[in-house]
């Protein structure tokens, strides 16, 4: 079975990363996906059986069908579940996994893959990490802006808590309701949108909601 190709630093993957990016475009579209999300520092949240990584995966999938490349961080003891991926049509020999043992580099991670300028969309697993130093945000947000590329942080709390900080341009709260034994509604609402632009042009406030298949008894 593919897997993620998990590698203890970044150096390993930044060469494949410039290689496979793809010129991108910004667009004024509306949704959930990277026209949308290009050039922000994005959070998606959610606790206990939610549809984070399911959204996050609509992402990154996106990002791959484009031919960019997506790398995914984590300082976390669990991962994600490789066949859930597998089965969302993400490609696991092309997904690197940087997997460091302190949480403050993940933060250093993320910025030397931005700054490499070769990855459309860099994921965060942060867990339950509450919040992000305003030096932090900065870089990473500027880098992100700086080479049009999504900076998605995961994290596991309540849509009622703070986001990770004022620099996060979108803030994203994630449910799954079951319906039958292999039927979801999984639904993300934006709780927060700092795009430029009308009011009719941000999202804060709507509900994106997809209809999605799986085993009964997997989060």
């Amino acid at each position: 079975m593919d897997r993620g190709r998990t590698v203890p630093d970044v150096k390993g993957v930044i060469v494949a990363g410039q290689l496979r990016r793809a010129p991108t475009g910004r667009g004024c579209g509306t949704g959930w996906g990277l026209e949308v999300l290009s050039g922000r520092l994005v959070e998606v949240s959610g606790t206990g059986a939610t549809a984070s990584l399911t959204m996050v995966a609509r992402v990154m999938l996106e990002a791959q069908r484009r031919g960019d490349s997506v790398a995914w961080v984590t300082a976390q003891d669990s991962i994600f579940f490789p066949p859930d991926l597998l089965a969302s049509g993400i490609d696991l020999g092309a997904l690197p996994v940087v997997r460091v043992t302190k949480a403050y580099e993940v933060a250093r991670s993320a910025e030397t893959l931005l700054r490499s300028g070769g990855f459309a969309l860099v994921v965060l697993d942060l867990g339950r990490q509450q919040s992000m130093s305003l030096a932090v945000q900065t870089r990473l947000a500027g880098l992100a802006r700086r080479h049009e590329a999504t900076l998605l942080a995961l994290t596991r709390k309540r849509g009622s808590q703070p986001s990770l900080g004022s620099l996060v341009a979108v803030r994203a709260d994630c449910t799954r309701q079951q319906r039958g034994s292999r039927q979801f509604d999984c639904e993300l609402r934006i709780l927060k949108d700092k795009r430029g632009g009308s009011a009719e042009d941000r999202q804060c406030g709507v509900r994106h909601t997809e209809q999605c298949s799986g085993p009964g008894d997997l989060c």
